[in-house]
């Protein structure tokens, strides 16, 4: 039986399962309706591992206003799950504090899970990039990149600022974000993940803002992870590391951050699976 198979199985058994005991952990039915059509359309097949969500593709265009703000939005999924980040006329925007661009990735797992043979690494991941304060330098072609150790994907959008120009007003929007007091957002994320029980996952969650915003994540039973355990981890980037996953790990996790100038929160749906023989 090929990998891409026990995958689709996998998660067929998954809406199976969750439909019958999970009702208040799904009430969300574009996790169904996602999963569904990942494991219909095959994606996960050798020739076809990393996609953009269907419906959710960038526009050929973006329009904004001068002086306001736009935010632009990609979501990706695949196996392994993609990490994320923006160009802007071919040239990589930095978000967040690192400019370590390995941070970007799921080192940790990866090191953890190392000795554990095959594993499912199916995922989604989303990704936010804000303009703020639109001028006409903001102009230009910006690109969503998705990719893994082995696949990259692209969309593309091009940006155009209509509108009258006044320095002014852009000098007075600027001072209003300044980078004293920028809001706490989150740009990168996990939305959902599929892993084989008995390993270690790794939701992403990256945030940006001045004064640096606190991380905190909450469980799907509301208990807030305060310090390291054997079992959870916040990891210096804000991501989660949940080691030795089992059934009762299953649900929604929810990633805060705040600063004096705002909060900002997402939420990831972990699935950990039985390992097939």
């Amino acid at each position: 039986m090929g990998i891409s198979t026990t995958v689709i199985r996998i998660l067929i058994s998954f809406l199976f399962c969750s439909t019958l005991s999970l009702g208040r952990y799904l009430s969300n039915d574009n996790l169904f309706r996602e999963v569904k059509r990942l494991a219909k359309e095959k994606r996960t097949t050798k020739d076809n591992k990393l996609f953009f969500k269907t419906g959710e593709d960038l526009p050929s265009e973006t329009i904004g206003t001068a002086h306001e703000d736009i935010v632009l939005e990609c979501q990706a999924g695949g196996k392994p799950a993609a990490s994320i980040h923006w160009l802007k006329n071919g040239i990589r925007i930095q978000q967040g504090p690192s400019r370590d661009y390995k941070n970007d990735e799921l080192f940790v797992e990866e090191i953890l899970n190392e000795k554990r043979g095959a594993l499912i690494g199916l995922g989604f991941t989303k990704s936010k990039l804000y303009l703020d304060c639109l001028s006409p330098e903001d102009e230009g072609e910006y690109s969503c990149v998705a990719e893994t150790a082995t696949q990259r994907i692209v969309q593309t959008t091009q940006v155009s600022v209509v509108g009258r120009f006044e320095s002014k007003a852009h000098e007075k929007c600027i001072v209003k974000k300044s980078i004293h007091s920028a809001s706490a957002r989150i740009f990168l994320w996990t939305s959902h993940r599929v892993e084989i029980s008995g390993a270690s996952v790794q939701l992403m969650c990256r945030v940006e803002g001045s004064p640096s915003p606190m991380v905190s994540w909450v469980t799907p039973k509301g208990k807030e992870i305060s310090h390291p355990t054997e079992k959870y981890e916040v990891l210096s980037n804000g991501d989660l590391l949940i080691r030795n996953i089992s059934w009762k790990d299953m649900g929604s996790y929810t990633c805060s951050c705040a600063n004096d100038a705002g909060v900002d929160e997402i939420s990831t749906f972990l699935y950990p699976t039985r390992r097939r023989s």
